[in-house]
């Protein structure tokens, strides 16, 4: 949580109008009426920055204070910020202010030096923002501490999170000498959990909590002590590992929001990394998404909240949610731009700074067209300023964008019809029970260059397409499965290019992972890339849209578990040429049996905002 101004929270936000314009008159100055994304980071020579990831921001909470302050996790600023050799330089949470929320001028690193809890060669990464108790605070990931604080000497995986004070949110900050959360062992040696990704929310009784955790152990919320500076008790689960990373809370209408981003963050063009939100009336969680499935099941819940669309930007998280002087609500995040994804001769990923409106629709936060690339009406800067109320926005996702049938399997028979083919024999005997198509899974798997698994394809028809099946996967509902088990249909034109959307089993969790892949690229581009979307039920349903664009498609993935609600997730876009083929996939893991229960084809429609 960074600077929402919420009745639940005592931190931050906001001041009142008296406040705000005893501020430097200059700060509402020449607002811009538009911006575009990327928003335009400068240094003081005038030069552009090209990163600024996992961003922090705050407002002024005192006169004389920048009216807004942006902090970063730890980057070069731009391709040209080399060191001496001509490695890239990382500044330690680079430090900008800003008049306007879209104009934004660096201020230097946060941390030139390293806290002294930090090894040399430690990354301080997700800093977190806050105006606590007079004072500002800087919360931030230590991804190595010194061996005198660790369980393991010797390691650099033994991860932690401290937090400095300064008088102003630019500093000058003064770590303090302990840490707010330790190194957390996941196993013997160098095994540790991620505590990664500090967020701190403070309640109007008093307690202050700290949620953190990443991938390796999952989210996780802790009572902090009376001042903050430390964590009390033990932490309470919040999500499954191996799902969630940078928690953003904020309070809402007697709710709490758990914004939390999803898979690779910086996995260059292919990186399909996206936000997602549960809310609970408990500051504790447990936190459901709208079909009421929590973060902690198996079959992880999460509602979509800001996913790729096929334009220049991939990859869009780890966001920051704000307010602007007229009450309406903003997310800042990180992204990736197709067409510049990494820094000139590294496979380091470069994710540049982009903001959007975040409307409310039948009570859950989406940005209906972002990532955007087009002029967009920027945020309101003026005190006292009010916009005309905005009508109820309801969910469009519930009409799927399906124009008539084209074709349809429904399995009456006993054996496949002629337009099925396959491309590799399947490990065992198909069959059919009950007008369905029970596919065993294979060992083999289709992953860059293990090519193994049998793809039963059919022809498709050219033009825009939704392609829709719905399957089961008969898995435990609980336990560690150690092969990603998987069954679910892909756009397929040969084993290294096509798109796949499947109910899948990773460790102890269950999803339904979009993924993409292609031919192996020059330099240090990735071949495969993936995201998710809704969580799987006893049945799912899974669907392509493809929208044709010259030699390129537009393939966006959506899934319904069971009777509930349709889930849209993200965009991918790929050459797959003129007639890729609908494939069924049942893969990754042998012992297990997908129930197929239909095929079916219709001509495409426009897809509708979010």
């Amino acid at each position: 949580m960074r600077a929402s101004a919420l009745s639940a929270v005592v931190v931050r936000g906001g001041l009142a109008a008296a406040l705000a314009l005893a501020l430097p008159g200059g700060a509402w100055a020449g607002a811009p009426a538009t911006y575009r994304n990327p928003l335009p980071l400068t240094l003081p020579d005038g030069a552009a920055v090209e990163s600024c990831a996992d961003p922090t921001v705050l407002k002024g909470q005192r006169p004389g204070d920048p009216p807004w302050t942006l902090i970063c996790t730890q980057d070069p600023l731009n391709d040209a910020d080399r060191d001496a050799q001509g490695g890239l330089r990382f500044r330690h949470m680079p430090m900008f202010r800003s008049d306007d929320l879209v104009h934004w001028r660096y201020q230097g690193e946060a941390m030139p030096q390293v806290p002294p809890q930090a090894t040399a060669t430690a990354g301080l990464w997700a800093p977190e923002l806050v105006f606590v108790d007079g004072r500002y605070r800087l919360y931030y990931t230590i991804t190595d501490v010194v061996d005198a604080l660790s369980p393991e000497p010797g390691c650099n995986s033994d991860s932690a999170i401290g937090v400095a004070t300064s008088d102003s949110p630019l500093g000058p900050w003064v770590p303090e000498p302990q840490l707010v959360v330790g190194p957390r062992r996941a196993g013997p040696g160098c095994n540790f959990h991620w505590t990664f990704d500090p967020e701190l929310l403070a309640l109007p009784d008093g307690r202050k909590l700290l949620y953190f955790g990443s991938y390796g152990g999952g989210l996780l919320v802790q009572p902090l002590d009376t001042v903050g500076l430390k964590a009390q008790g033990e932490p309470l689960p919040l999500s499954r590992s191996g799902r969630y990373e940078g928690s953003e809370v904020v309070f809402k209408d007697g709710y709490h929001y758990l914004f939390a981003s999803s898979t690779n963050c910086c996995n260059a063009d292919l990186t399909g990394y996206m936000v997602f939100v549960g809310r609970s009336r408990d500051p504790l969680g447990p936190f459901l998404d709208r079909d009421g499935r929590s973060f902690n099941e198996a079959r992880i819940g999460g509602t979509p909240v800001l996913a790729q669309n096929g334009n220049r930007w991939v990859g869009a998280g780890h966001n920051s949610v704000l307010r602007d002087e007229a009450g309406r609500w903003w997310t800042l995040y990180h992204a990736v731009d197709r067409q510049h994804p990494q820094w000139t001769g590294s496979p380091l990923t470069r994710r540049p700074l982009l903001l959007d409106p975040l409307d409310w629709v039948d009570g859950w936060p989406v940005v209906r067209r972002g990532p955007s690339d087009q002029p967009m009406a920027a945020p309101t800067i003026r005190a006292g300023a009010t916009v005309a109320r905005q009508a109820p926005l309801h969910d469009t996702a519930a009409t799927v964008p399906r124009g008539r049938m084209l074709w349809r399997d429904e399995w009456t028979g006993a054996r496949l019809s002629q337009r099925w083919r396959w491309t590799r024999p399947p490990d065992a005997t198909p069959r059919f029970e009950h007008g369905q198509l029970i596919l065993p899974t294979s060992a083999g798997d289709l992953w860059a260059q293990h090519n193994s698994a049998p793809v039963l394809g059919a022809a498709l028809p050219a033009g825009d397409l939704w392609i829709e099946t719905r399957v089961g996967l008969a898995l435990p509902a609980e336990g560690d499965i150690a092969q990603p088990v998987q069954a679910g249909l892909a756009l397929w034109a040969d084993d290294d290019r096509y798109v796949k959307l499947v109910h899948v089993a990773l460790h102890d969790t269950r999803q339904t992972e979009f993924a993409i892949e292609r031919p192996a690229q020059p330099g240090e581009r990735p071949r495969y890339g993936n995201s998710v979307v809704g969580p799987p039920g006893d049945r799912t349903t899974l669907a392509l849209h493809v929208q044709r664009r010259g030699q390129e498609a537009l393939i966006t993935a959506f899934t319904r578990a069971d009777a509930g609600h349709w889930v849209r997730g993200g965009t991918w876009v790929h050459q797959l040429g003129p007639l890729p083929r609908l494939g069924l996939l049942a893969m990754g893991g042998a012992g297990h049996e997908a129930v197929v229960d239909y095929v079916r084809v219709y001509r495409g429609l426009p897809l509708m905002p979010r």
